[in-house]
């Protein structure tokens, strides 16, 4: 595969994994997640954000008894082998800080993927017991939690809305349904199951031409 088919085949792997062995992240591949949110994009360059690294067994037990999912508890953050507290400091320079952080938490699970090890974004939270508990300061914000631990269970594919569904093209008015050039349509259609629609496409564009 080529550089992009390489990237393009991370990203669709990825998953939120909530079940995790007892095996420890080395330091090498931490440092790897580490740099992939270093080098994420930021407004004006600001980067604003700080990186909390929590590896203490008690504190990650802790931590995990005020996380939420929905209004369950999240009990698998406390298992999971580190968590990354995403911290964002909205006097850096950069009205997107927020954003900005996401990005660089979105870069350590792609990068935790590439090397084996399954992720799970954590954002409903106990904002202020956490804040105590691992003593951030005030003019920071929990922006998210990140947990992170080889897989116990490898996760099942989630489905994603079709391109066609979520697509407009210069106008919100004009839908992507049909953005795809028909020449790539037609040789998609060449093999596999969807093979069996290409006649019924086939009537469909002649109708519209």
């Amino acid at each position: 595969m080529n550089k992009a088919d390489i990237i393009l085949e991370n990203i669709k792997t990825r998953r939120s994994v909530r079940k995790y062995t007892d095996k420890q992240i080395c330091d090498d591949d931490l440092y790897k997640i580490l740099e992939a949110g270093r080098w994420a994009p930021s407004g004006a360059n600001a980067q604003p954000w700080q990186f909390m690294v929590i590896r203490d067994r008690n504190l990650i037990k802790a931590v995990g008894e005020v996380c939420y999912y929905s209004i369950l508890k999240s009990r698998h953050v406390g298992e999971a082998n580190v968590i990354m507290v995403i911290l964002g400091n909205p006097m850096a320079g950069s009205a997107t800080y927020l954003q900005d952080c996401t990005i660089a938490g979105a870069n350590m699970t792609l990068m935790a993927n590439a090397l084996g090890i399954g992720s799970c974004w954590i954002g409903a939270f106990e904002d202020d017991t956490i804040r105590r508990i691992l003593a951030i300061p005030a003019h920071l914000k929990i922006v998210a939690l990140i947990c992170f631990g080889y897989a116990a269970k490898n996760p099942r594919v989630t489905p994603r809305l079709d391109l066609k569904d979520i697509v407009r093209f210069d106008s919100y008015s004009e839908p992507g349904s049909s953005w795809l050039p028909r020449k790539t349509i037609k040789k998609a259609l060449r093999s596999g199951p969807l093979s069996v629609f290409r006649q019924i496409l086939g009537v469909l564009f002649n109708r519209r031409s």
